[in-house]
């Protein structure tokens, strides 16, 4: 911090007070409270004025810095939220130090809250200004700190989300990299089949190959798949990071002749068909996938090498390795997605029977790519009594049930319930319910439901599902008619829900992101900063923060882009000085500080001899003081709010 004080030989206070019109001045006794300023050390001049913010008045304390070589301001006034930027700069303007000066609230403080009594208002006005001159004369000049900013984005997630941001950030000039810890992009909506997409039904994979297409096509933007952020290091506008590239074992010589995937041995449940059918342990993801070639699950995979024997390009590699890779960026966007519920074994006869799938699964086998080219059968013929129970993993359902809903699962289902109706319209499809929730434009999919003659059925209590045999039955106590109903189901749809991914935790620590009561990433603020993280330079968008629909996460991938790309555009940052430091030779690397900043700004560090210590990022902190206070050995001071500024201010209340 700069120590050059415009005469700081000797302290000269000028202290102005602002009649506000009448907001002061109507209750207050604007010249007593001048003359006793007067009174007061190091004060040199005392005025007012009847808007201290206005031209006028600005000039005032300028002239009065040059002409009574003033290197100390004092202003009673409004709140500081609304005008200190203004006297900052004013003060500037005449060479002073903007951290040289203190504007108190006399207006909130004492005027407004006391407006019905005059005399005491203005005794406690003097009260506030005899303690902001104490302060004053220990202030120290302080300069604004700076940064670095690189001019590349770290987009870590590929499905939706993350595509469009990388699409709007590469758009914009910038250089992408794109971390995607799947073999292939496109994440969820990849997998999810058929969507219901502004009235009419679009395969997922369709709307995800589009915008990988123009991924491949932008040269702004590198794809790192089969990839994680190991590392993060640094800070907003200039992150380190290391990236673990895992080996893939098929190079770009592969052309998809799938000779690989019939000598394999190995079969697994295949994940990108949820399950329903099996792949093998090389496989490719889906059609249409990126990177356009077959990959190995190493889990699965038991190195037999016949693979390698019949690949005709010799794009096999058995023994490649792991390797990092190291970037620097300036802004990160963090769109990793989200895990669907798994209901336990028998959870709704989960797991017990092949009549009870889960929503996921169904609208696989009605997509026209899926395992059985979009017809549903069951025990070989058409299913005649369908049964959707909602709230699977939502709304404290069951024991194993999440408390929030899911937001997206109601719309998703009532639009596969519509498509069955079509598909086979003498089925009896059934939607168990604990309550529903549409909203926006797809409301109209609960008003064509009820046209369809979907049976809706409202519970209180989660229903039952029985089996015996190849029969399903669904018992549920219908708390409108306040009656039992059996329903015997050929096939039971489990509407599930989103959670956060399995790694939620370990992503969140190493990020140094917040994590709300969900387990979702948390934003900054719902309303205001929906797709800003607590750490500066870490933006949030998809499913990341919670539940949404495709559409939404397209838009939040773009709004995290804009964000970012706002600091990005930037050669540096600066931040405000009034941040907390800590004295290394005091600290006992206690940890507290740590564990309490709400910012994550501060890390722990190791000394030669192996002793911790902690440091604070200036970047990231935000000056709250939280770790000042909680400090149990004295370590840490905060600019502009030293002891040695505070204490004489607090002695003050008592006139000493």
């Amino acid at each position: 911090m700069s120590e050059k004080v415009r005469g700081s030989e000797n302290i000269r206070i000028g202290v102005y007070v602002c009649h506000c019109g009448l907001n002061i001045a109507g209750v207050i006794n604007v010249k007593e409270l001048v003359e006793y300023a007067k009174t007061l050390p190091n004060v040199v001049v005392a005025k007012e004025y009847i808007f201290m913010c206005s031209s006028p008045g600005q000039n005032l304390i300028k002239e009065d810095i040059e002409q009574c070589k003033l290197n100390r301001i004092v202003i009673a006034a409004c709140g500081p939220e609304m005008h200190e930027p203004t006297f900052r700069a004013a003060v500037s303007e005449a060479g002073l130090n903007p951290f040289l000066i203190d504007l108190i609230a006399i207006r909130e403080g004492s005027s407004w809250v006391h407006y019905d009594d005059p005399k005491r208002a203005t005794e406690k006005a003097k009260d506030m200004i005899r303690m902001s001159v104490a302060r004053v004369r220990n202030l120290e000049p302080l300069e604004k700190i700076k940064g670095e900013v690189k001019h590349e984005a770290l987009v870590v997630g590929g499905g939706v989300a993350g595509l469009t941001a990388a699409l709007d950030l590469a758009n914009r000039g910038f250089d992408v990299h794109l971390v995607e810890k799947r073999p292939t992009l496109g994440g969820h909506t990849a997998m999810m089949g058929v969507l219901n997409w502004e009235g009419r039904r679009l395969s997922g994979r369709e709307i995800v190959r589009t915008l990988i297409k123009m991924v491949k096509d932008n040269p702004k933007i590198k794809v790192y798949t089969n990839s994680e952020v190991v590392k993060v290091d640094g800070s907003i506008g200039n992150f380190k990071i290391t990236v673990m590239r895992k080996p893939r074992y098929v190079n770009e010589r592969c052309n998809l002749c799938g000779k690989c995937e019939e000598v394999c041995p190995v079969s697994v449940p295949d994940e990108y068909e949820y399950g329903i059918k099996k792949r093998k342990a090389i496989y490719l993801p889906y059609s249409g996938a990126y990177p356009e070639r077959y990959v190995i699950d190493p889990n699965s995979c038991t190195f037999c090498g016949k693979c390698v024997e019949v690949c005709p390009v010799n794009a096999i590699d058995l023994n490649e390795k792991e390797g990092e890779i190291s970037l620097n960026v300036g802004a990160i966007v963090m769109t990793l997605g989200h895990d669907e519920y798994e209901p336990a074994i028998g959870e709704y006869g989960y797991g017990l029977s092949k009549n009870v799938i889960t929503l996921s699964q169904l609208k696989r086998y009605l997509s026209d790519d899926g395992p059985t080219k979009g017809e549903l059968l069951v025990n070989g013929t058409k299913p005649k009594n369908i049964v959707f129970i909602s709230c699977v993993g939502s709304l404290g359902t069951t024991p194993h049930a999440n408390q929030y809903c899911s937001r997206t699962c109601c719309m998703a289902a009532l639009s596969e319930m519509l498509h069955l109706k079509s598909k086979y319209p003498d089925a009896n499809i059934f939607y168990v319910h604990k309550d529903i929730r549409v909203y926006g434009r797809d409301e109209k999919l609960y008003w064509e439901a009820i046209d369809n003659l979907i049976k809706f059925v409202r519970f209180d209590e989660p229903p039952k599902v029985s089996i015996d045999g190849n029969k399903t039955f669904v018992d549920v106590y219908e708390s409108t008619l306040q009656e039992r109903i059996l329903i015997p189901a050929d096939l039971v749809v489990l509407v599930t829900g989103m959670t956060p991914i399995k790694e939620v935790d370990a992503v969140r620590s190493l990020f140094k992101v917040g994590c709300g009561g969900d387990g979702f990433l948390k934003e900054l603020h719902l309303k205001l900063n929906p797709v800003e993280s607590l750490t500066g330079g870490i933006f949030l968008a998809g499913t990341a923060t919670g539940p949404k629909s495709v559409a939404e996460s397209i838009i939040a991938g773009s709004a995290a882009a804009v964000k970012a790309s706002i600091l990005l555009a930037k050669d540096h940052i600066e931040v405000e000085p009034l941040i907390a430091e800590v004295d290394e030779s005091k600290c006992s690397g206690c940890g507290i500080c740590v564990s309490i900043c709400p910012f994550n700004a501060i890390s722990m560090q190791k000394r030669e001899d192996g002793t911790r210590y902690s440091k604070i990022d200036p970047l990231l902190c935000e000056g709250c003081g939280t770790c000042v206070a909680a400090c149990p050995s004295a370590a840490i001071q905060q600019y502009g709010y030293k002891d040695k500024q505070i204490i004489p201010q607090i002695l003050a209340v008592f006139g000493r």
